[in-house]
């Protein structure tokens, strides 16, 4: 060996070696800005004292389940489907099968909830998945009004036009729709068991689908929202891909209806709407397509935003507060104009949606504190 390429060996072994950034391992900023939300939504029931602002947040929170699972079909896999009401409507009634008619915890219906769907979306979407862009759109259309027949003549399920009672969600023999008692003491109110209930719930599929993205599989969904044709000619399998998503996606949302129809303590079949899966759509459009954040986000907004322009009308005298008004602006009207109007917007301006906005704010709010401590 020469002298030369001895040298090199050397200077190679004696090379300092850069610790690996450990997979999986979020970056500081990132890291930082995880515990800061998980910091402010626990401590959201001890701030908000509203009992209307706090029940229109725990919908959010439910909502955002759904919404992630919107976000995987969709976001990550690149999919359009219009079915997500269906797959709802199958976890609601799953759960109070379990939870109602054979008496089982939440710990058992809550899971069968999200099994289920996703075994019927198992079911759905070998055929589904074949057609894509708007024919998936208009295949998955025609299944939410099949499934809406069905729920109105299966009455020994859904209980027909009546609707039915709910699963409860009881902990330590207490049911959270009635708050959480230490004795005669009140620990938590309704609210406030509601709330972290849903937000461990939420906080789980959270993890669940950062870990999704992040692995071999969201890759795959990934590349075949991308381009299927090149992802079918570097190997991936794109049909079991697109079904997988699509399994996955009917499971989030059937928790979502479980957890939903938990809250509400009664529902019906009239609820699981085309107008519910709309909102989903509009929900990972307007927070963000393919990012976790975009789905909470965008949920929020979209829960939120009705309740939102009522208080801002009743400072408007030019607009009518209730819908019977002739020839009035209503703030229904008013919330429904917004609601198109800020789709429009996001997708001319945005694309990104409210995820992208909050990335910019934060690190224009992180320069000017870097230039102001120089």
């Amino acid at each position: 060996m020469s002298s030369t390429v001895m040298r090199r060996t050397v200077e190679q072994n004696a090379a300092p070696v850069r610790p690996a950034r450990a997979r999986g391992r979020l970056p500081s900023p990132a890291r930082l800005g995880v515990v800061t939300f998980v910091a402010a939504t626990v401590a959201v029931p001890w701030i908000v004292r509203s009992d209307l602002w706090m029940g229109i947040g725990i919908f959010a929170l439910i909502a955002s389940v759904g919404a992630l699972g919107m976000q995987v079909i969709t976001g990550l896999a690149g999919q359009i489907s219009l079915g997500h009401a269906v797959f709802m409507a199958i976890g609601a009634y799953i759960a109070a099968w379990l939870g109602v008619d054979h008496a089982q915890p939440f710990w058992v219906w809550l899971p069968a909830a999200a099994v289920v769907a996703g075994l019927a979306g198992a079911v759905v979407a070998p055929a589904a998945v074949r057609i894509r862009g708007l024919y998936l759109a208009v295949a998955s259309l025609a299944l939410v009004f099949i499934a809406g027949y069905v729920w109105e003549i299966w009455t020994d399920v859904s209980g027909g036009v009546n609707g039915r009672q709910a699963a409860p969600v009881v902990v330590g023999g207490q049911n959270l729709l009635d708050g959480f008692w230490s004795g005669d003491t009140e620990v938590l109110t309704v609210f406030q068991a509601w709330w972290y209930f849903a937000l461990a719930v939420l906080f789980v599929v959270m993890l669940l689908t950062w870990n999704l993205r992040r692995s071999r599989l969201g890759r795959a969904f990934m590349a075949v929202r991308d381009r299927d044709l090149a992802a079918g000619v570097a190997g991936i399998p794109v049909t079991r891909t697109k079904v997988t998503a699509f399994v996955i996606s009917s499971a989030f949302a059937g928790l979502s209806g479980a957890l939903l129809t938990a809250y509400m303590g009664y529902f019906a079949p009239t609820q699981w709407t085309l107008m519910l899966s709309v909102d989903f759509i509009a929900m990972v459009i307007i927070g963000g397509m393919g990012t976790i954040a975009g789905a909470v986000l965008g949920a929020f907004f979209v829960t939120a935003m009705p309740q939102l322009v009522m208080v801002v009308a009743s400072y408007l005298p030019f607009i009518a507060q209730e819908s019977g008004v002739e020839g009035g602006f209503t703030a229904p009207l008013l919330a429904q104009f917004l609601y198109g109007l800020v789709i429009v917007l996001v997708l001319v301006f945005e694309p990104d949606g409210l995820n992208a906005l909050c990335r910019r704010a934060i690190a224009a709010l992180r320069g000017r504190a870097e230039g102001g401590a120089r």
